[in-house]
């Protein structure tokens, strides 16, 4: 793919520059090129085919992908009573936290923080649909999130959350990243102003052309163009700075308040008293809406990259995903857990793994350091709220609108020939946008595919009670393979020629690998048949036709000289000279 970071070729790989002397240069290049081959080794850099200046703008480029919920965030959580200052303290402090635990226990290039499902779930579900100023109801809804960050880590400890998620079919898991580049698409068009709700249709374009507009679509236009002319970094935060200077100097948008302010750390909002008779209920909705969305996340995240990588022939020793699923999946789980219980008491909401962490994978992020990076950019911008909060939504929703692009190019590693497969995979991947949820859709793509693979079974079972019906089939299908290797011999036959020595020419590659995988697969077919279906007499019918199946498993034919006829076979059978050949 044209969007991940290719390794520099004139550059040495870490793990060999560490082992350089650099004693000639002073102590300082020796003690840096030490704690250089540290990381390398440590975070599995050059194992992974990555390099220390890819991961860490990987880091990067994921902090600007999910700058926009400094914005969004403090605004949901205001609905459910909590102060905008305190929110984004919240969210930065557990961020930085989660995301450094994933990427120093996990190693992967996954950051973590409080998710726009569980902030919707907290201000519309739990605290009513407009803004509260009920203290007891706030006090209900962090509980609420704390008990579940802790039966969250409690469950990761036992790696349960991850042998569940291990048990979902494989057309579900492989169009979860289809279906959340879809729905960040969404998010991003809503952002700039160009997608709005509808009382009738659920959703509709806007009725007018606004600054947002405009300058949100023109984003999306230039960062495509950086993509596909191979900017790897700028194609994000160029337009994102340009669009954001833009909004500002025309007063589209209002400037900051100033440079820097003390981040605000409100009040403990725990108070177990507060809550109600069926807190359970809650708490369950919110774990599993955690599970789903870590586990979805990861998963799509980590194929991504693996998909990337094979495609672009990276010589990737060790693969992020496993035989048992993602490497390191558990750390995930357990990390998000944890810092679960660090938001709630902080007055946020629980933690899942960060969807847009596709924009950090597609410049080549591969290792935990692009985590770690992360939560040092999400930490070193908390005394620089005023900045990020001015910083319009317009202006970071082109990157959204990217992502849908990249991940929509999976789709041809779907399974969608056979309905059985396509069905749950459409559902999955349809359905995240339309119910603006991850969790609800994946739950739609394996109540589908359960339910198919119910009427499968029950199929299969009357389908063998019926005996009679089932041996007359096959007895059909077995004469129509006998055709259709009489069929092919005759064919070989008529391209059979012979010459004055009776030599043996092999065909044009084409044509045999052609007749070989006939042969083949109506052998296969044959044997499979012959072994199911009984004559009336009660023996196995055994194969007739061996005689025939070798004929056409030979890719030799027999060729003569013609002088009279000057029919020119050669692009048939590239071993004979042009002239003196035709058919016998």
């Amino acid at each position: 793919m044209g969007g991940v970071h290719p390794i520099n070729a004139d550059s040495e790989p870490l793990a060999v520059a560490s082992k350089k002397n650099y004693g000639t240069s002073g102590p300082l290049d020796s003690k840096i090129a030490k704690d250089h081959g540290c990381l390398d080794r440590y975070f599995k850099i050059s194992e992974r085919g990555s390099s220390l200046r890819t991961e860490i703008m990987a880091g990067a480029v994921n902090f600007v992908a999910n700058a926009y919920l400094l914005v969004l965030m403090p605004r949901i959580l205001q609905q459910g009573g909590i102060d905008q200052r305190v929110a984004i303290t919240a969210f930065v402090l557990s961020t930085a936290v989660g995301s450094c635990l994933v990427g120093l226990t996990a190693n992967l290039p996954v950051p973590v923080g409080p998710g726009l499902g569980c902030a919707a779930f907290f201000a519309y579900g739990l605290t009513g649909s407009h803004e509260t100023t009920d203290v007891a109801v706030t006090q209900m809804a962090i509980t609420v999130c704390m008990l579940s960050g802790c039966v969250m880590s409690l469950l990761s400890v036992v790696d349960l959350p991850r042998r569940v998620f291990g048990i979902v079919p494989k057309s579900v898991k492989d169009a979860m990243p289809i279906g959340l580049g879809l729905l960040l698409s969404l998010c991003g068009f809503q952002q700039m102003g160009l997608v709005v709700s509808d009382p009738y249709t659920g959703v509709r374009m806007a009725s007018g052309l606004s600054i947002s507009i405009c300058l949100g679509a023109t984003g999306a236009i230039l960062m495509a163009y950086l993509a596909h002319k191979g900017w790897e970094f700028t194609k994000f935060v160029l337009p994102m700075g340009i669009f954001t200077l833009i909004s500002w100097f025309f007063h589209a948008s209002p400037w900051p308040t100033g440079l820097v302010a003390i981040p605000l750390l409100g009040p403990i909002y725990v108070n177990f008293s507060a809550l109600g008779k069926f807190f359970w209920s809650p708490v369950g909705g919110l774990i599993l809406i955690c599970m789903f969305d870590i586990g979805g996340i990861v998963q799509s995240v980590c194929g991504f990259a693996d998909n990337v990588d094979k495609r672009s022939k990276k010589k990737t020793k060790k693969p992020l995903t496993g035989p048992e699923g993602v490497n390191g999946e558990y750390w995930v789980f357990l990390s998000c857990g944890i810092a679960s219980v660090l938001s709630a008491l902080l007055g946020g909401t629980p933690v899942i793994a960060f969807g847009e962490s596709f924009a950090g994978v597609e410049v080549g992020g591969r290792t935990g350091l692009t985590s770690v990076t992360t939560a040092f950019c999400f930490f070193l911008s908390l005394p620089f709220e005023p900045i990020f909060r001015a910083v319009p939504l317009y202006a970071s929703a082109p990157v959204l609108v990217l992502l849908g692009v990249i991940l929509l190019k999976l789709t041809k590693g779907l399974k969608l020939g056979r309905m059985f497969t396509a069905f749950p995979s459409f559902c999955t991947i349809a359905l995240m946008p339309f119910l603006y949820s991850i969790d609800k859709a994946i739950w739609a793509g394996l109540i589908s595919w359960f339910f198919m693979t119910l009427l499968d079974l029950l199929s299969r079972r009357l389908g063998a009670a019926d005996t009679g019906e089932d041996n007359v089939s096959k007895a059909d299908l077995l004469r129509q393979v006998d055709d259709i290797m009489i069929n092919l011999k005759k064919m070989k036959r008529n391209l059979t020629i012979a010459d004055s020595t009776m030599k043996e020419i092999p065909l044009a590659p084409e044509i045999g690998d052609l007749l070989m995988s006939a042969g083949n697969i109506v052998l296969l077919a044959e044997e499979q048949l012959a072994g199911q279906c009984e004559d009336d007499d009660g023996s196995i019918r055994s194969l007739k036709r061996s005689t025939s199946i070798q004929f056409i498993l030979t890719p030799k034919i027999k060729v003569k000289a013609v002088e009279e006829d000057k029919t020119d076979l050669s692009p048939l059978y590239p071993s004979l000279e042009q002239g003196g050949i035709h058919r016998g």
